[in-house]
């Protein structure tokens, strides 16, 4: 593909939940989207072929996010095909909930920072050293880090940590008109959830919620839509929370 002019946002986590509805919200804005994911291939390629079926454009592309080198061909890889990158979307993550903090094993800690927080720094690393000026960055966390609870013990922490990145790297790229944000979806209907917790304990959640719901994908993929257009340019250095007005 030859270099674009339009804007082209590199998302990762993109194949599923809410990854995948900020892809498909990007496209519907005229954004090329780099879809990434990690393992099988084809809940990533379903996500290209709705987003072309809508006249957009869109390419997958495989990375760990644990691991450095991969996230720095990821980078070059999307550099490669579009020529630019001006959005990027830190969004892949692992959960391991309902674990006591006096049971959590070595093991599962290192896991799910390897993802939540050395592979989120290192995205955001990447993405200060090669979006273009004027561009955006937005990590998603979670709001287990703002309201943590029993068995979070794992999973909130590892979550925490990209807030102060961000904030960190909006002070850090000022300069260049690059606004960075953190956006913490409140409980939301992705897979991930679904894997975590029972159908009943999330209609459970669903019912403490002030809008007396869980939150859909797509709510928490319309914040990022306004973060990364030009009405969001003087947002910056900012944690969103996006929860339907519940603590949790």
């Amino acid at each position: 593909m030859k270099a674009t002019t339009q804007k082209v946002a590199l998302i990762t986590g993109a194949a599923t939940g809410i990854g995948r509805a900020i892809a498909i919200r990007l496209a519907k804005e005229g954004v090329s989207v780099a879809v990434n994911y990690m393992g099988s291939s084809a809940q990533a390629d379903e996500v290209v072929k709705e987003i072309e079926a809508n006249g957009g454009i869109a390419k997958v592309f495989s990375a760990d996010v644990s691991k450095v080198s991969e996230i720095e061909h990821l980078f070059n890889e999307v550099n490669n095909m579009f020529g630019r990158i001006d959005i990027v979307v830190a969004n892949a993550g692992i959960a391991v909930m309902g674990i006591p903090i006096v049971d959590v094993m070595e093991a599962d800690f290192d896991r799910i920072n390897a993802v939540n927080h050395k592979g989120t720094y290192f995205v955001l690393q990447q993405a200060a050293k090669q979006v273009k000026d004027g561009g955006r960055i937005i990590q998603i966390s979670s709001t287990s880090s703002v309201y943590p609870s029993a068995g979070l013990g794992i999973y909130a922490p590892s979550k925490a940590a990209g807030k102060v990145v961000t904030e960190i790297l909006a002070q850090e790229l000022g300069h260049r008109q690059i606004s960075v944000n953190s956006v913490f979806p409140g409980p939301t209907k992705t897979p991930l959830m679904e894997k975590e917790i029972s159908k009943q304990e999330m209609e459970r959640i669903g019912n403490t919620m002030t809008l007396g719901r869980m939150g859909e994908p797509e709510d928490i993929a319309g914040v990022v839509a306004f973060l990364a257009s030009e009405e969001g340019a003087w947002i910056n250095g900012q944690q969103i929370i996006v929860n339907g007005g519940g603590r949790i």
